[in-house]
């Protein structure tokens, strides 16, 4: 479909391939035609022309073209000179000097042939795994990214292994290699073997850490992320066709969307063309140069224009965000006030049924049956912001393990030299004993460092408890996270907007309360209420707040379940109450949480006063006397409390006396029956 100069097609490419040897789509897109070897086009490239084409594009063979060549031939030249003029140079004790350039020579063959080995193997094992696992591909890319590691690995073994040509050039000895400088060359290269060796495993080490935690972290994120994506990109696509871009019913809309500093100086360049069109003219320019650049450099890149593209350009700030979800919801929603799956199926098309149903799944977070514009805008502006914080938390985490490879990298250093010594100094024992009594030492003033640093290291890639943009709860603070470093994380406090700092070690041992990972949240409000309040009157409270819920306008905020529990009778002079609410969503989004808690408490207040629900004693103490008080007090005078004492003193009196008596004759008795 054709409308206002933009071009959509009901089944948009929106990646581009490389094409070898199709002139007409490299420059016929910047032309607008088909070039002027059409007729050429139709013979195609020879097969000669073909292999020149691969082997001048294939990384391995320019490499060795421009990099090996020049020196091999510069190397050379000492060989000649040394193995005829020089012939009698020697380097060491026996060994002649052009065994050394030779050697040279050798070693860097060895050093492109090890770079090459390195550079195939990821293919190689990409090739034979794919067939068993399909994670195949995560560690193909980690042996792709330890490519030079590995090739310092491969080098110093297969250059260790070539020291025996010097055996060649060896006059006094041929063939036993005893000189000096060659067992210090093999010494030297051996330990070299070691270094690279653990350097080689540091990297694929922190490249699994790298890939691992990403996977388990940020996978079902991301493909959420590119899920919705997607899903927006078709609805985004139905409604250009319906409405076309920069039409009257959303010319507002599509400015906000297309908002760039690029469109905005087309747009002033020609005073004389209607501002979408030149809009959409520069739309055009910028795809066919997407388009012939992807070509000409055999890369897989989004077409500037498609609905992906413009989804994902929208969605990079809120004020666009919003404006494409108007643009969407209005698009669907006709003249209805909400979105159905049947508006849905009808936009889409026939036989797209089940499509149609994944997008209102989609969008429809809070499973009322329905889309509001509020919702819609809710959505895509949360959406948004979750792409940043992961964009954001991916970037952190990936300076907190650049930080940790730095630290093993430092410790690796001290380690190869302690290698390199042990291998050169006959009194390595020791010199071992001194440095390991050194190290002891300076172990107690960094050993609550060392611990930090380990710990830090457990929280932030095995627990992990919150991500960028997370709502968490520490020490009942509430608190969002700011920023992830490898030491220490860095919070916004809710309540203030303050910001605060707190080492990694301390929040390893508290009681962290990740709200933004949580489900639909439960609220509970606890008071007092009057012992007089009858069953009947909590049942129409329960009815009351249930009609609340299930209004229109706020079964998109909560649950429709009602929970209303008589807690304890405490002392038994006013009854416990504790009503229970669950919202449709967590409480990450502050703002949501309060306006649905405050609208919430209104509903719960009106309904206590409509049903008589009091608090205890109506909200004065209970009159003295009365059931709910029975304790009260008189007045009387001087002699009648001296009277009442002394009568009471006498009863007291009279009482002890008695209890005497009866112990004496029970006594007697006793004595009366032994005898």
């Amino acid at each position: 479909m054709h409308a206002s100069g933009i071009s959509f097609r009901a089944d948009p490419q929106e990646h581009v391939r490389y094409e070898p040897f199709r002139r007409q789509g490299a420059y016929a897109e910047l032309s607008g035609g088909h070039g002027e070897d059409d007729e050429d086009q139709e013979k195609g490239p020879s097969k000669l022309q073909t292999f020149v084409y691969k082997l001048t594009k294939s990384t391995l063979i320019r490499r060795l073209l421009i990099y090996y060549l020049p020196p091999a031939l510069l190397l050379l030249i000492p060989i000649v000179i040394t193995a005829t003029v020089a012939k009698h140079a020697h380097i060491g004790d026996d060994v002649r000097i052009v065994g050394l350039f030779v050697w040279l020579e050798v070693i860097w063959a060895i050093f492109w042939g090890s770079w090459g080995l390195a550079f195939v193997l990821p293919f190689v094992f990409q090739y034979f795994t794919g067939f068993f696992s399909s994670a195949a591909k995560d560690y193909t890319d980690i042996l792709k990214a330890v490519i030079w590691p590995m090739t310092a690995f491969y080098f110093a073994v297969f250059s260790r292994e070539a020291t025996p040509l010097f055996c060649v050039f060896d006059e006094m000895n041929p063939g036993l290699c005893d000189d000096a400088f060659v067992l210090s060359i093999r010494r030297f290269l051996l330990a070299t073997v070691a270094c690279t060796g653990l350097f080689f495993v540091q990297k694929v080490l922190i490249h699994l850490l790298t890939v691992n935690y990403r996977k388990r972290q940020f996978k079902v994120r991301v493909e959420e992320s590119k899920r919705t994506t997607h899903i927006l990109a078709k609805m985004y696509e139905a409604s250009i066709r319906l409405y076309p871009g920069f039409c009257a019913r959303f010319a507002s809309e599509d400015e906000k969307i297309h908002r760039s500093e690029t469109m905005r100086a087309a747009a002033e360049s020609d005073p004389q063309q209607p501002r979408p069109r030149k809009r959409v003219n520069r739309f055009s320019a910028a795809d066919a140069i997407a388009d012939a650049k992807a070509r000409l450099q055999g890369k897989e890149v989004l077409k500037v224009g498609s609905p992906r593209s413009v989804v994902m350009k929208a969605l990079e700030n809120e004020q666009a965000s919003e404006a494409l979800a108007r643009r969407l919801w209005f698009s669907f929603a006709m003249e209805s006030d909400t979105i159905t799956e049947d508006d849905i199926t009808r936009i889409l098309g026939p036989g797209r049924e089940e499509h149609a149903l994944d997008v209102f799944h989609a969008l429809d977070q809070d499973e009322n049956g329905d889309i509001s514009l509020e919702e819609m805008v809710a959505l895509l502006t949360q959406f948004s912001r979750n792409k940043k914080d992961i964009q954001t938390s991916m970037h952190d985490i990936g300076q907190a393990i650049k930080s940790l490879d730095r630290i093993l990298e430092l410790f690796l250093l001290f380690v190869s030299i302690i290698i390199y010594i042990a291998f050169f100094n006959t009194g390595v024992a020791s010199t071992l004993t001194t440095l390991w009594a050194s190290l002891a030492a300076i172990s107690f003033a960094i050993a609550t460092t060392v611990q930090e640093f380990l710990g830090s290291l457990v929280f932030l890639f095995i627990k992990h408890p919150y991500d960028i943009g997370d709502r968490v709860d520490i020490n009942d603070s509430e608190l969002i996270v700011e920023h992830i470093s490898l030491l220490f994380t860095v919070f916004r406090q809710v309540n203030t907007g303050g910001i605060v700092q707190i080492p990694n070690i301390i929040n390893n041992v508290q009681w962290i309360k990740n709200v933004s990972r949580s489900k639909a949240m439960k609220e509970r409000y606890n008071f007092a209420i009057s012992p007089k309040t009858k069953w009947v009157q909590l049942e129409n409270l329960k009815s009351e707040l249930q009609r609340f819920v299930l209004e229109p306008q706020n079964k998109r905020d909560y649950q429709p379940s009602i929970n209303i529990d008589i807690v304890s009778i405490g002392d038994m002079e006013k009854l416990h109450l504790r009503v229970e609410i669950c919202q449709k969503s967590n409480f990450s989004n502050e703002a949501l949480r309060a306006s649905r808690r405050s609208k919430f408490m209104c509903a719960l207040f009106t309904a206590l006063r409509k049903h008589g629900i009091k608090k205890p004693w109506g909200g004065k103490p209970p009159d003295a006397g009365s059931w709910e008080n029975p304790a009260f007090s008189v007045t009387v005078t001087g002699e009648e409390a001296a009277k009442a004492r002394a009568e009471w003193e006498a009863r007291e009196e009279a009482d002890r006396l008695k209890k005497i008596e009866k112990l004496w004759w029970d006594g007697l008795a006793k004595e009366e029956k032994s005898d």
